[in-house]
This record gives C-alpha cells, structure tokens and sequence, in this order.
C-alpha cells in the first residue's frame, strides 16, 4: 500500500494534533477510500460529479420524462448512455466525438440532487474528467474500464445541502465544462480522447451506511442562519457558543461570546478554495483568532450548508468562565503570489462548547456524537494493551448503533487496522510512524448481534491503547 497520501493527510492535521487527537482516522479513512476509489474506477470506469446538458448540446438533448416512465438509454456511434443506473434517472446525457476531449457549455439545473455518471476513452495512462461548474470544482472521473461499465457506485453526488448551490441556485443558467484528463498529473489529455456521460436526478436523501439511519438534521431552536448557512445549536453533545457568516464576497467576520471554561471546536466555512482542482495544497486558507491567543489556521472548505456538522479542530479554552471572548476569522492565500480574491466568496465560522468526553489514554471519546444526522450516547467501551494486536465487543442486537474504533501511540513504524463486523471488514485505518490510529466511526442498521473486531493487521505495537465503543440511540 502506498502511504504517502496518508503522511500528507496525518501532516496537515498535526498542526492540530494537540487540539484534536481524536479526529485523525476521519481523514485517514477519508484517503484511504479514496485510494480504494481510484483502484475500483480503474477496474469499473468511473464517474464524478455533474450535472450538465446544454443547449449547445442540441443533438443529445432530450426532455426530461414523467417520472414515472423509466428513462430510455441514449446511443450514438456505437456507445450508450444507459436510462438508469441503479434508481438514478437519466435527465440529460452527451456522447463526444472521437478526439473531442473537452467542452464548455449552459445549462440550467432543474433539481438539487444530481448524480453523474461517465465514461471515457484515452490513448494511455489512467485517465479522468474533470467537471466544473460556474468555476466550481465538482471532480474528477476516473474512466478507463471501457464503454459498457457504469456501476451504482461509480457516480459522485452534488447534494442538497452542498455550499454549491448557495452562489449556483437551481433554475439559474450556469457555465459547465469538462475536459480529459490525465490522472495522475491533473493535466489535460489532448486531443486524443473521448469523453460521454449522463446527468442523473437521484435520491434527495444522504447515503445510509451498512443499512443504518441517515438523514440531513433539522435546524433546532436557537440556530444560527444566515443567508443558507446554519450553525446548529446542538451537534451531538457540542453546544453553539456563537457564530457568525459575513456578507458574499467579504473576506472576514468579527464576533463575541462568554466563557464557560469547556474546550472550544472551531468550525470555519469558507468557498474561496471551490474553484481548486482537489490540490493537495490549495490555495487559501482561513486563519482563526480566539481571544489573545496566536492564530490558527485551517484548510478552506465547504462540504455542506450545514456548516457544523463537519467537525473542527478543538482547542483549550482561551479565557475562565464568566470572561468575554473575541473572535476574528480571515479568508488568506497560501502564497503572497495569489492576486485577487474569488468575488463572491462567502465565509463563517462557528463556535462550539465541547460536550462531556471520557478520556481512554490521551483519547478522547464523546459521551454523545452525531453521526449521519442522528444522535447517539456512549453505552459500552472496551480496550486491550496495544501489543495484543487484537479486541472484540458484542454489537448490540436489533438497533442501531456506532461502532468508534482506534488507538493511542502505538510504537514506531507504521500501523495498519481493520474493524471487521461479523464476516465483512466495514472499517481501516493507518498510522504512520508510530503515530496514533485516532478514532474512526461506523455506523450500521438494525440487526442480530454480531462480534465487532479490531485488528491490528500489519506493524508490531508496543505499547498504548487499542479502543472499541459501542454507541447506541439517544
């Protein structure tokens, strides 16, 4: 296994490490899946993300049908673009002409739940298309298994609740291009290619993982809102302290709040980065002042409208009890060769007090947490010296629940863990360099118990903590 991607990902993150030991294996997963994406698009011609047809595209153009009619395949030259993939529904769909490797073109979105599926043709390597949409970097697709392989799970989704939408709003004309390209340098393929693909309307609703409950979460009282953007009052057993967006295009935000002594998690929103190609060391960050404290800083990103629900990065409290704290929060390039700013760049930044957490050897797991929408409580934790390379928990039958798996420090060289619920691994993680696996979330449906077990599956421990809790329903 290549680690490298993971080094740069666990690098990143120790800037923060001391504030948030527990939010390593996300991130580490994160890469990983993606690691695994790119093997399985190699093997299955895969997708990205869109959402395009245009009337430039007059020849591929059809109507969207009656919903309750099934699509009907598109074929042109000897390929299709299939009428459904899986439930996704084919809306519009474009087959290009041999040496056709890009194009730009309108289009005005008809929903906010789009799936695209595609395919490619290249003259060698690992190739992909590259989508943006109004400027806005959607993704890359991997496409290389040939013209009849079009998975359920090839296609990347444009969300609901994406920050896409707040700048691009369903029923707005919108500028689409995609263009091959070659995957491992991110450069263009030239003319030597072919690119087709389909636009697909899919489920409105989140991805459920291993059959467990998924939702988008409801705004509770005491939210904070502001043109799109929400801070939830409550995320697990975090609570707002204060929150502020700035205005579109302004690049800082100023607010207070009041001490309670608890931990901070810091949660910036910032769009500046939309129009960054996945790089690894994108553009513009935000740098975050809490109270007299130096900076910190932050990678630029807007996964979701809902901009808590990602998490942070946490920090000591900056002042006791009872004290008043200021906050500044700025959009900065990462290098003083940038000019300009993205105009409509929008930014936020929202305070939370860190809920109850049970401490396991510098870990720190939450006595609540929130994952896929839903709210769960710690119910049974176990542990077992990290030399012996092994521990099960039973899972709870017929509910839902979590399983949180990781560990402290485990020694030096590289680590790599697997969970395994029942027969089937749900869950992996790597530290390398001795460091920490951090702790990692799996979430699953109603079910008959079954044994959950984490292994240490490659490095020899020799000392620390490995951790397996099991999370049910609040």
């Amino acid at each position: 296994m290549n680690l490298q991607d993971l080094r740069d990902e666990l690098t990143t993150r120790a800037t923060a490490a001391d504030q948030h030991a527990g939010d390593l294996l996300p991130g580490v997963r994160q890469k990983i899946r993606r690691t695994k994406q790119r093997r399985t698009f190699a093997a299955l011609g895969v997708v990205a993300v869109l959402a395009a047809v245009a009337a430039t595209l007059v020849p591929t153009m059809r109507p969207t049908p009656p919903a309750d009619n099934p699509p009907e395949d598109y074929t042109r030259d000897g390929l299709t673009v299939p009428g459904t993939v899986g439930n996704d529904k084919l809306l519009k769909a474009w087959i290009g002409d041999r040496g056709q490797s890009s194009l730009t073109f309108a289009w005005i979105p008809t929903t906010d739940s789009i799936t695209v599926h595609a395919n490619c043709e290249a003259a060698a390597g690992m190739s992909a298309i590259r989508f943006r949409i109004n400027g806005w970097y959607l993704g890359d697709a991997s496409c290389d298994s040939g013209p009849d392989s079009w998975a359920i799970d090839s296609g990347v989704t444009l969300a609901p609740d994406s920050a896409f939408w707040l700048g691009s709003p369903v029923g707005r004309p919108a500028q689409v291009s995609a263009e091959l390209i070659d995957l491992e340098s991110g450069k263009p393929a030239g003319e030597s290619g072919r690119i087709w693909f389909g636009i697909y309307s899919t489920s409105p609703n989140p991805p459920s993982s291993n059959g467990a409950p998924a939702r988008y979460a409801p705004v509770d009282a005491g939210a904070y809102q502001k043109d799109g953007v929400v801070y939830r009052r409550t995320i697990g057993g975090d609570t707002l302290a204060a929150a502020k967006v700035a205005d579109p295009g302004r690049l800082e935000v100023r607010f207070s709040f009041t001490s309670t002594g608890a931990k901070l998690s810091l949660r910036p929103f910032c769009t500046a980065n939309a129009g960054s190609a996945g790089d690894r060391n994108p553009p513009y960050t935000v740098e975050m002042r809490i109270g007299p404290r130096q900076p910190f800083t932050a990678t630029c990103d807007a996964s979701s409208t809902d901009a808590g629900k990602g998490g942070g990065f946490t920090i000591a409290s900056p002042a006791p009890a009872g004290e008043r704290v200021d906050v500044v929060a700025k959009v900065l390039p990462t290098s003083p060769n940038l000019v300009g700013m993205p105009p409509d760049v929008r930014l936020g930044l929202g305070i939370y007090f860190q809920g109850p957490q049970r401490v396991i050897d510098g870990m720190e797991l939450p006595e609540q947490t929130e994952v896929a929408g839903y709210r769960y409580r710690l119910a049974q934790v176990k542990t077992a010296p990290g030399p012996d390379r092994r521990l099960v928990a039973d899972t709870p039958a017929d509910q839902p629940y979590v399983v949180a798996y990781g560990g402290s420090m485990l020694g030096t060289g590289e680590f790599r863990a697997s969970l395994t619920v029942g027969k089937t691994e749900t869950g992996l993680g790597v530290a390398p360099d001795g460091g920490g696996m951090g702790i990692g979330w799996d979430a699953h449906g109603a079910a008959p118990s079954e044994r959950a077990t984490l292994t240490i599956a490659e490095g020899k421990p020799t000392k620390g903590t490995l951790i397996l809790a099991i999370y049910l329903p609040d």
